[in-house]
């Protein structure tokens, strides 16, 4: 598995792109965290600081120089390794008390180092100087410094930066890894996917694309894949088998044709009449311009080119004109025709007359071709459910249940000999106006015989 598709797969870049955002926002936060933590920090320290300078002012005030002496000392004393810088200065500069030994030049509040007295530490734990905010004022005649270190607000930046570089690295490092281990998830059903559709267009129809539990987007895409490539093989199926039904079913007419031909030349050549032998050859090449007519009908109508502009069509005309024509059809062929239809509803669909005209004479067709003498035939029009149901049912050995999906197909017959009459397109192109028409057609048995019902919506 090539690595570079994988780092340039989707999962792995939105990853990556994740992971730029996520820093892009630590570094913003964390300055932002650092400057609060040390406005925070100062504000406390100040707020120290100036206390105690308030309370040793306060102090000296109050007792005089000699006790605020002996307090700085004290507390100077008790100061461990110089964390707290106290002293305080005459007005030459000297100093008096504490643990600093230099007066600052300017007096308010400072940052930077202080001259303390020998054992206090000057250095911190990395080697730099120590550097001290404090506060330095003049009380009388004196000068009073009161000062707090300011490593430990340094080490707590380093901390917090420490601590937001790692987490940063460690996150930023999981996403890269969790991003490259689900683009080579992605990548690999993709190549899935590949395979699968070099197998189809390699002639295939049997390749099919593996699908997870998961149920992920390219899970999904590979179940609508499977399902076009389920149609797609059904379709080339079906068209292996109209093509060779075609064929069967034109060779017959043509060898007759052929042979009628034959004859007919024969006869001219012994000076006989072929007219016979022409008309034969004429009705069997008629015949397969019917079918050729059909199949091209068809596909105009399922292309949806067949017909004019649609219209309201009263259904109970249409079908009463043709239940009066095929009354007289049905005797001929000893069989009976029983028309029954609602008088009152409203049975009018929008459509094409011709097309819904043509619907309703295959199936009679279908019933007559398939009754044999002695059928009877049931014709119904009505409306159930403000939905228009025409019916046509017969008397004949009907269809199997389980080849009640496949008569719909074009040219397919029960007859595996294709030996009786006909074209195997009259359900098909039932079928195909009723789609047309947004019409439900359904195959049921009439115990015996078969009907079919037409539902419009």
């Amino acid at each position: 598995m090539d690595r570079g598709n994988i780092l340039s797969g989707a999962a792995f870049t939105a990853v990556l792109q994740s992971a730029v955002v996520f820093l892009v926002m630590l570094i913003t936060v964390g300055s932002l965290t650092n400057r609060y933590v040390e406005r925070t920090m100062t504000g406390e320290l100040r707020e120290d600081i100036q206390t105690r300078w308030s309370l040793f002012a306060a102090d000296y005030r109050e007792e005089g120089a000699a006790p605020l002496t002996e307090l700085i000392d004290s507390a100077a004393l008790f100061t461990a390794q110089g964390r707290r810088a106290i002293g305080l200065f005459d007005a030459n500069g000297r100093p008096v008390a504490g643990n600093i030994l230099t007066r600052p030049e300017t007096d308010g509040w400072q940052n930077g180092a202080l001259d303390l007295v020998p054992d206090a530490s000057q250095t911190s734990s990395d080697g730099r100087e120590i550097e001290y905010f404090y506060r330095s004022g003049a009380v009388d005649d004196y000068t009073l410094v009161v000062g707090q270190r300011l490593d430990r607000m340094f080490q707590l930046d380093r901390t917090v930066f420490r601590t937001l570089s790692i987490t940063g690295f460690i996150v930023v490092l999981t996403m890269l890894g969790a991003g490259y281990l689900l683009s080579r998830k992605s990548l690999r059903k993709l190549e899935g996917l590949e395979q699968a559709l070099e197998r189809v267009s390699d002639g295939d129809m049997s390749a099919r694309v593996a699908v997870s539990p998961h149920n992920d987007q390219i899970d999904r895409i590979a179940g609508r894949m499977n399902t076009h490539l389920d149609s797609l093989s059904r379709l080339m199926a079906s068209t292996r088998g109209t093509a060779a039904a075609v064929a069967h079913d034109l060779k017959s007419p043509l060898a007759r044709a052929y042979l009628g031909l034959g004859r007919a030349l024969a006869q001219v050549d012994a000076g006989e009449d072929p007219r016979a032998d022409i008309e034969d050859t004429q009705g069997e090449l008629q015949r397969m311009g019917v079918i050729f007519d059909t199949f091209m009908r068809l596909a105009q109508i399922e292309a949806g080119v067949y017909g004019g502009p649609f219209a309201k069509v009263d259904l109970r005309a249409l079908v009463d004109d043709l239940a009066e024509t095929y009354h007289l059809v049905a005797e001929d062929h000893d069989q009976t025709l029983v028309y029954d239809r609602d008088a009152g509803g409203d049975v009018s669909v929008v459509g094409d007359a011709a097309m819904l005209q043509q619907l309703l004479v295959n199936l009679l067709e279908n019933a007559l071709n398939h009754g044999g003498a002695g059928n009877e035939i049931q014709l119904s029009l009505d409306r159930k459910a403000d939905r228009v149901h025409l019916t046509v049912a017969d008397r004949g050995p009907g269809i199997p249940e389980a080849a009640r999906d496949a008569v719909f197909e074009p040219f397919h017959r029960l007859d595996p000999s294709r030996r009786k009459p006909g074209s195997g397109l009259g359900l098909t192109l039932v079928r195909a106006i009723a789609e047309r028409h947004g019409a439900d057609v359904t195959l049921a048995d009439n115990n015996p015989g078969l009907r079919v019902s037409v539902v419009f919506q």
